[in-house]
């Protein structure tokens, strides 16, 4: 062997030498059971159960010659569909009156309904990415609250001089809630009081029936709803 290819090959050794230490100096690669794997996004809820219509019939002793506006709400409500609380701006208002049955008694109040768009990731899976609230209007806008909800029912545009209109129109309510499509065609909210709404042409129809072991049977509220902004 030539002295030229001795110091050749020792060369050609070396260089693989240090080839292989570079190789095993590398980390090994990670095995398929020490990848992350994310974890699957949770099942929707399913929807609860609509409101038992015929059970609050029976306690509202509703019939055909029922006149009381109580009745007439909880008649409409029953051949209502599903309320659209999409709003084109995705903002939207409605004002109308609430009929309170307590102890039997009967009392009318104004009431505000507003209702938000929001994106589903703001909701659980399942809840419709929604909130709403409820509101009042102030004892000093009640008698313009009164004649612009008689506007709205004649589906008139209130007058922009009606000073109850200022205020349902920047309305946002104190406390917000989520809500849920039930398994039938109402809309319930997500809160400790059960709150059912559905929709008869432009009008919101809303079902607040208390549940409790005291007051009389039927007490809750039965509010009817025109659009002020949508």
């Amino acid at each position: 062997m030539s002295l030229r290819l001795g110091v050749s090959l020792v060369m050609l050794t070396l260089v693989l030498q240090g080839c292989d230490k570079k190789k095993s100096a590398q980390p090994p690669a990670p095995s398929a059971s020490a990848v992350a794997v994310k974890p699957p996004a949770p099942a929707p809820k399913p929807p609860p159960a609509d409101i038992d219509l015929e059970a609050l019939g029976r306690d509202l002793s509703c019939d055909k010659k029922s006149k009381s506006d109580v009745c007439r709400v909880f008649g409409e409500f029953q051949d209502a569909q599903s309320w659209k609380w999409k709003t084109p701006s995705g903002e939207g208002r409605w004002m109308g009156t609430a009929t309170v049955r307590d102890q039997g008694k009967e009392h009318r109040e104004l009431l505000v309904l507003w209702a938000k768009v929001v994106p589903t990731s703001r909701v659980d899976p399942g809840d419709l990415p929604l909130r709403t609230g409820f509101g009042s209007v102030p004892d000093d806008l009640q008698d313009h609250g009164e004649k612009m909800v008689a506007s709205l029912s004649r589906s008139d545009v209130p007058s922009p001089h009606n000073q109850a209109l200022a205020y349902v129109e920047s309305f946002v309510p104190k406390k917000d809630r989520g809500a849920v499509m039930t398994s039938g065609k109402s809309v319930r909210l997500i809160s400790e009081d059960t709150v059912y709404l559905r929709q008869q042409g432009r009008k919101v129809l809303i079902l607040m029936p208390k549940v409790s072991s005291s007051g009389s049977a039927g007490d809750g509220s039965y509010a009817e709803l025109w659009p002020v902004t949508w």
